[in-house]
This record gives C-alpha cells, sequence and structure tokens, in this order.
C-alpha cells in the first residue's frame, strides 16, 4: 500500500480559501486541487481568503488557526470575544446574526437535499433581539484547581488545561454570576475538585438551571465523591452569598460512570425542584430534567409546531418523547385528549405531578418504550389525530417510525435539534406514507451556535 503523506505540515503556514461551513459550524478549506484532504478552521465564513498556521494533522485531514484574513465576509463582525471561538460555546459569535439565520436556513435545506427530499424551507423563527445573547437557563460548568486557584471555564481542545471563563455570552446573567460566586466559595473552603490527570478529587461541575418567569434558582453541585467535604460551612455560605436560592442539590456522579449527572440527588437546602411557566402552564424541573434551555424561544417552538399541526378539539394527540410533558401539556387545551409515552422514569413521574398542578384532566403519561407502546395502543384500537415526536439529536429509530406509521396519525409533527438527522427520518416516514406538508420551519433557540431546531409536519398520503 502506497505511503500517504499529507499535503500540509504541523506549523506550516499557508493561504487557503473557506470552501464550506460545516455541521458544527467550523469552516472547510481544501489543502490539495483535487479537494480531497480537508483544513478544518473555526471562525470562518464561506468564500473567506485567510492565512492559516496548520496546528494539527493526520492522514485524512488537518486543523488550522487563522491567523489573518486576506479577504473578510461581508458580514464578518468582530465581537470583542475570542474566547468563546476558543471554547466552542459560540463559534458564531462573529457573525452578524442576520448571516447565521441566512446560513440555518440553508444547513437545514441542504439537510434535506442531502436526504433526497426537496423541500421549501421556511425564514427561521427569532428571538426579537437584534444581537440574541444571554438566553440559555440551564449551564454545566466544569472546575479544576489550577496555579492555587480554583477556576471554572472550559477544557481546551485535546487537553486537560482549564481556562477560566466568567462570561459565557449565552447564559442568563444571573447564571454567569452564580457561577462566580459558588465557585469562590467552594474555593474559600478549599473544597477539592475532580482533576482528570490524577483521576480524584471531589467536585466536577457546578449546574445552574433558573426560572424564566419564577427566578427561582438551582444550584446543583456534581460530585466525584459520595459526600460534600465541610458540607454545613459550605451550604451555609451558599445560602448566606445567594438570597434568590430556591435548590441546592449534590449530585453524586463518579467519573467512572462516565455520566455528566447521575440520578442520584441529595437535597442540601431547600426545594428538591424548582418551578417554571411555558405558555401559561406552570413545570416542576429538577437537576434532571429535560427543558428546553431557551424559554422565550421555546415557546416560540412549541406554539409553531401547535399552529401547523391544525390541531382540533376533536384530535387524540400522541406526544411521544415526552419528557416532563412540555410539549403534549401546551397543546392540551387545544384537542380533546393528549396520551403521552416516556422511557424514563424520573420523567414520567413529573409528568404526573405536572398535570396535577395545572388541573390538566384530558391528558395521562406512562413509563414505557414508545415503539413498544405504539404497538400495544395499535392492539387496543387506539387511532390518533396528531403525533408529536421530539427526539434526542440522534433522531428516531427505524422501528419507532415504523410503529408510528402502523398507528395510521393523520399528521406527524416532528421537532427536532438536528436537522440532519431529521431529514434522514422524514425520507423514511415517506417510505411509509408519509409526505411533508408545507415548508419545514427552522426555530432559532440556540443564537450564535451551529445548532438549529425544525419543526416539520408530516400528512398521511391519501
Amino acid at each position: 500500500m502506497a505511503k500517504t503523506t499529507p499535503p500540509v505540515k504541523l506549523h506550516e503556514q499557508i493561504q487557503l480559501t473557506v470552501a464550506k461551513i460545516r455541521q458544527n459550524g467550523m469552516g472547510i478549506a481544501w489543502a490539495d486541487e483535487k479537494q480531497t484532504y480537508p483544513v478544518y478552521l473555526a471562525d470562518a465564513m464561506l468564500d473567506e481568503v485567510v492565512e492559516v498556521e496548520i496546528i494539527q494533522v493526520d492522514k485524512l485531514s488537518a486543523y488550522g488557526r487563522i491567523v489573518s484574513w486576506v479577504k473578510k465576509h461581508p458580514k464578518r463582525i468582530d465581537a470583542n470575544r475570542q474566547y468563546l471561538i476558543e471554547a466552542g460555546t459560540a463559534p458564531l459569535v462573529n457573525w452578524a446574526y442576520s448571516a447565521q439565520k441566512d446560513w440555518k436556513q440553508s444547513l437545514v435545506k441542504e439537510n434535506f437535499a442531502d436526504a433526497g427530499l426537496e423541500v421549501s424551507v421556511a425564514e427561521p423563527v427569532t428571538m426579537e433581539e437584534a444581537v440574541p445573547s444571554y438566553y440559555r437557563n440551564k449551564t454545566v460548568v466544569p472546575v479544576k484547581w489550577q496555579n492555587g486557584h480554583l477556576l471554572s471555564g472550559f477544557y481546551q481542545r485535546g487537553t486537560h488545561e482549564l481556562v477560566p471563563m466568567e462570561d459565557y455570552f449565552v447564559n442568563d446573567r444571573r447564571l454567569d454570576e452564580v457561577i462566580v460566586t459558588v465557585r469562590n466559595i467552594l474555593e474559600e473552603w478549599q473544597i477539592s475538585a475532580y482533576d482528570p490527570d490524577e483521576e480524584k478529587g471531589a467536585i466536577r461541575y457546578i449546574m445552574v438551571r433558573r426560572g424564566h418567569y419564577s427566578k427561582e434558582l438551582m444550584v446543583v453541585l456534581v460530585s466525584n465523591e459520595a459526600t460534600l467535604p465541610k458540607r454545613d460551612q459550605v451550604v451555609a455560605a451558599i445560602k448566606e452569598a445567594l438570597p434568590d436560592l430556591t435548590s441546592l442539590i449534590l449530585n453524586k456522579a463518579p467519573k467512572k460512570d462516565y455520566v455528566q449527572l447521575s440520578a442520584d440527588n441529595e437535597t442540601l437546602y431547600g426545594r428538591d425542584q424548582i418551578e417554571d411557566s411555558l405558555l401559561g402552564k406552570r413545570f416542576l424541573i429538577g437537576p434532571n430534567s429535560f427543558y428546553q434551555v431557551n424559554p422565550v424561544m421555546t415557546e416560540k417552538l412549541y406554539q409553531t409546531a401547535a399552529d401547523l399541526a391544525q390541531l382540533k378539539k376533536t384530535d387524540l394527540v400522541v406526544d411521544a418523547y415526552a419528557g416532563i410533558g412540555t410539549i403534549g401539556m401546551s397543546v392540551a387545551d387545544r384537542v380533546k385528549q393528549v396520551i403521552g409515552v416516556e422511557v424514563v422514569p424520573g420523567a414520567v413521574f413529573d409528568a404526573q405531578k405536572n398535570l396535577a398542578i395545572n388541573g390538566i384532566e384530558n391528558a395521562s403519561y406512562r413509563l414505557a418504550d414508545a415503539p413498544k407502546q405504539f404497538v400495544s395502543w395499535q392492539a387496543e384500537g387506539v387511532r390518533p389525530d396528531v403525533v408529536f415526536v421530539d427526539p434526542p439529536r440522534r433522531g428516531l429509530t427505524k422501528e419507532l417510525i415504523e410503529k408510528t406509521a402502523l398507528m395510521a396519525p393523520d399528521r406527524v409533527v416532528y421537532v427536532s435539534c438536528n436537522p440532519k438527522t431529521a431529514a434522514r427520518d422524514c425520507a423514511l416516514f415517506q417510505e411509509v406514507g408519509y409526505a411533508i406538508m408545507g415548508p419545514v420551519v427552522p426555530v432559532d433557540q440556540f443564537p450564535q451556535t451551529a445548532h438549529i431546531e425544525t419543526v416539520t409536519v408530516l400528512a398521511k398520503k391519501r
């Protein structure tokens, strides 16, 4: 086998033209005439000509760092926040927002075209601010002792070096303040933090959630160890420093288990959950609850999904991947009945509590794997008018799509956080008798990042 020599060398400086923007917001420039060897670039925009230093090389691709711009994109701005590019938390921060919207719309269209689907894609639904920022109601931040201080921030790519950060730009400002306050208290009391090199230490992350409307505040100390050192002193100090604290939780998540948060929570102060509202409905939110992180845009997302579904008072709605019941409960007053299914026990328990606090009597949630539950419902003669699906980034399984088609709903409303898997799944829905109805609607839940939500409605072919 012939030895392959990469066309670039480590630390070489070359001039490249940005040919494409990847799904994750990074640029691609080709280092060879045949366009077979990509160089990946952060902070790049389409068609820019850039001077690049090669910082990582392998046989198939390389990573480069932009040293200077020979030709800039006309919609490039300087947000003066280069640390967000390095962290990867806001890769589009130097794009004018109009450029972010245009790219996300074109990305959705490209993803669907790649799946063999020619669709129209609507203008993205967006926040009203000219520069959307400071919107997240949840953040999870690593901490580490370095040079005699406890730092919070981000790990530099490919290293165990924690780079300090105090302004994340996309978090509710109060979250950033709370992270710093709690970190400083942990430092004052000399609480150990998990060190990935030594593989020991207590605190791995500080997680903060805050109700957008309620302003209730939850702090979660995610620990590698089962107990919090100097517990009484630390709890007292956090309570004193945070007058708006509603809930303080110790989440026991040993690094060896390879989960960010475990299901093992101990309430150190206050309530086990906080409460917030969404489209007029109240929701209890725990440390492990899946709850959309941009509350303003979540209301627009669910309103868009409900409107596109053309719901009627006679409709039976299935809420798959129901979580704590946010989608189903948000449409319950528009339809005859909502039946939901969720595989996570804690989420079903929370959904049932959320039904009770809202006095909703025409909805129910059960613990089951969705495809199996769909088979049971079909056997029982359940025929839904509308099925809502809102899966994680990996999308739906082929089994779920097939079982959905067997129940023969009139309409399927697909809410997705990953247009690539949404397009793949919509192509599979076409194979089992469903066609996309109207335009795919992007909803920009995550400005300054490469992520985009979509709402797609599929109707049963007649």
